[in-house]
């Protein structure tokens, strides 16, 4: 545990494919999606930006299916697929000439691909870690800053030479060189004791089935984090949406709007390997707290006062950064309460379950800006994400509580007996 170049490798790995899992569907999506309003001129923007919620929450939707296969055939296998599948549906929706194309294959079909690359990602380092878990996994989350700072002008400045749709081949090209030469990087650590844990699993449920339902699904505190998952997920895309049509709304160029996009990734970056130390230093839950109550302040305060580049640009490195810490530490949190053998089919529900939030959290937010009328106004939209941030905290804090004195409990009974 925590040495050995095989599980620094699996590190490794895990921050490549970070580096891409999410961007065409979040982090560099703000550059497609105003060059998909150029090419689809009758479209709408919350037409357009379905096609990256369609993948992001397809992505957490199909997050038990990657828990399944991981189980049963391990991280590499899983990745693989993943892979092959990102691949062809950048391939496709790069001879995509309707919106509705769009849909299936930068959406639908990458979220798929997505799902398994990133859970076999984001799951395998904990294997490997103890008490260096959270600086594993914070580094390994580090990839989606790392990908986002360099992706997000990067795919701006292939649009701008070669176009969108040159674009997507040369980032299918990315995801097959890179994701597939990261996948190989995903040793097992212990496949022994993965198949003995399927056979002792499929004889106590006389099943061999693939999906089951796990026990701790049935307990209040895990409906707490399901909910507190929900109300993140009905809002933090919203500000990564909008983040470069909103830096047009208060008077900045497109390429000001897209460094503003790459500082936001490069926070987001930074942020991910802090909290991940600290969550190793200090209590794992305080640390999400910190964060997420973090991330309300930043919309209702920041973002509401953002008239100008100062105050957007520090909007955006806070967020990138609070929201980042939020992202990594609940990984690493549920792997210390659940165990890490578990923490592939937890964030695959919980995930999963955060699939609704996401399509209604999106379609919202678009509806509630109206960009047809002469004077567009963002207020309604920030005021709704920072009250979905704010039920999200409310969660958290409830599950952080409820958790640490059922924590307490059990040490007291132990020194009883």
């Amino acid at each position: 545990m925590d040495r050995g170049w095989r599980a620094w490798s699996v590190v490794v790995g895990s921050v490549l494919i970070q580096t891409f899992a999410f961007a065409p569907t979040e982090f560099i999506f703000g550059v497609f999606e105003q060059e998909y309003l150029l090419i689809f001129p009758g479209a709408s923007p919350p037409s357009i930006a379905l096609i990256g919620t369609i993948g992001t929450s397809t992505t957490y939707l199909v997050g038990f299916l990657s828990a399944v296969m991981s189980d049963r055939w391990g991280y590499r296998i899983t990745s693989c697929a993943g892979t092959g599948l990102m691949t062809l549906a950048l391939i496709l929706a790069s001879f995509s000439k309707q919106l509705w194309q769009l849909y299936l294959s930068q959406g639908l079909l990458f979220g798929i691909g997505a799902s398994l690359v990133y859970f076999a990602a984001v799951s395998a380092p904990s294997h490997w870690f103890g008490k260096r878990r959270g600086l594993a996994m914070g580094i390994a989350a580090s990839g989606s800053g790392l990908g986002g700072f360099f992706l997000a002008p990067l795919t701006q400045y292939l649009v701008d030479r070669v176009g969108v749709y040159w674009t997507l081949r040369v980032l299918a090209l990315y995801s097959l060189v890179v994701c597939g030469g990261a996948s190989m990087l995903m040793f097992e650590r212990d496949k022994q004791a993965r198949l003995l844990r399927q056979i002792q699993l499929d004889a106590r449920n006389n099943t061999t089935s693939l999906f089951r339902i796990p026990q701790f699904t049935k307990e209040f505190t895990f409906a707490l984090l399901i909910a507190s998952q929900f109300f993140l997920s009905m809002a933090y895309l919203t500000p990564i949406y909008f983040m470069e049509l909103y830096g047009t709304y208060i008077g900045l160029s497109k390429q000001t709007g897209a460094a503003i996009n790459g500082w936001f990734n490069g926070a987001s970056f930074a942020a991910r390997i802090l909290s991940g130390l600290l969550a190793d230093l200090v209590a794992t839950d305080i640390v999400l707290l910190i964060c997420i109550w973090v991330n309300m302040l930043s919309i209702l305060v920041l973002w509401t006062f953002s008239q100008g580049f100062p105050i957007y640009l520090t909007f955006a490195i806070v967020y990138g950064t609070s929201f980042s810490g939020t992202s990594t530490v609940t990984p690493v949190m549920i792997a210390n309460y659940y165990g890490p053998e578990q923490l592939s089919s937890v964030l695959g529900i919980v995930y999963g379950c955060s699939c609704v939030a996401l399509y209604s959290g999106s379609f919202i937010s678009g509806h509630l800006l109206d960009m047809k009328t002469p004077h567009p106004k963002y207020m309604p939209v920030i005021m709704y994400s920072g009250g979905m941030f704010g039920a999200a905290a409310l969660c958290a804090t409830a599950w952080v509580a409820i958790m640490r004195r059922r924590k307490a409990n059990m040490i007291i009974d132990r020194q009883t007996t």
